[in-house]
């Protein structure tokens, strides 16, 4: 009986067997069913001649065979049924005794720790407890009386100080303000007419620009002393106003979604090139 039990398994194919069989009654050849797997012909006939372990992990194994039954249209469930289970990884005995005894020598540091402390607060308490009681107690009620009657002096004469104090403090600002009357009275007239003069001149030099946003658009703005005055995306709706000193350098993402007015004269962008960014300078060059 063990004889024919011997021949019987010897003579079940193998896994390889069974798809190199598989293969040839399609009339495959190596070459052809090794294409749509991405393998190489040796990949296929180690395959074919069950030398798994040159193949690489189990797992990759039973994939290539999965496609591999897939290309043949043959059911891949039996043939992996015949693959060996993958052997379980062994347990690292000695790493884990060498980790319990780090974790006990961690516990140990951890517990003589705490006893230090409590420890030294126990010393800490019995000495201050022992300093208090060796003082005698005529002794601090002496300290504590010169301590007290240094404030009290201290407290009495702060409120002279201060008055000094307030006193000088009244003295220099009273020599400040007659300096400050003095110095203004004298430059009054001659200054006057040259400030307003100058508003008045800076005034007539500055450009106001309203834009009405229709659509979304990016938008960046220079005026003429390269101050940036706009920047960032406004939203449809929006109403900007900015002013400054001409010419401007202005920038929009999308110019005909924008209507532009340059000291409530319409500006006309509309020749500039639509999808593209819009770079020109206001007042526009005739």
């Amino acid at each position: 009986m063990n004889e024919e039990n011997t021949q019987t398994q010897s003579e079940q194919p193998t896994v390889g067997q069974i798809l190199k069989n598989h293969r040839e009654q399609a009339n495959v050849s190596i070459a052809t069913i090794a294409a749509p797997l991405k393998l190489s012909e040796l990949q296929i006939k180690r395959l074919e001649n069950d030398e798994f372990a040159l193949l690489g992990p189990i797992t990759f194994v039973k994939g290539y065979i999965k496609n591999y039954c897939r290309e043949l249209k043959v059911d891949s469930a039996p043939i992996l049924a015949m693959m060996p289970a993958p052997p379980e990884p062994t347990k690292p005995a000695n790493m884990q005794s060498f980790s319990r005894r780090t974790e006990k020598e961690a516990s140990d540091s951890r517990l003589m720790f705490f006893s230090y402390l409590i420890l030294a607060i126990v010393i800490g308490s019995s000495a201050l407890w022992f300093w208090q009681n060796a003082t005698p107690i005529e002794e601090q009620t002496s300290k504590i009386n010169v301590a007290n009657s240094i404030m009290s002096e201290r407290q009495a004469a702060q409120p002279s100080i201060l008055q000094q104090q307030a006193e000088i403090n009244d003295e220099s600002l009273l020599e400040s303000k007659d300096t400050l009357e003095t110095s203004t009275s004298s430059e009054a007239v001659t200054e006057t007419a040259p400030i307003t003069s100058n508003n008045e001149s800076q005034e007539d030099a500055s450009s106001t620009i309203v834009m009405n946003f229709n659509g979304e658009s990016w938008v960046e703005i220079y005026d003429g002393e390269g101050e940036k005055i706009a920047f960032g995306v406004k939203k449809a709706g929006y109403i900007m106003t900015v002013s400054g000193t001409p010419p401007f350098s202005v920038v929009l993402g999308k110019h005909d979604a924008v209507d532009i007015t340059l000291n409530g004269e319409p500006v006309d962008v509309s020749a500039f090139p639509k999808n593209r960014l819009a770079k020109f300078t206001l007042p526009l060059a005739e």
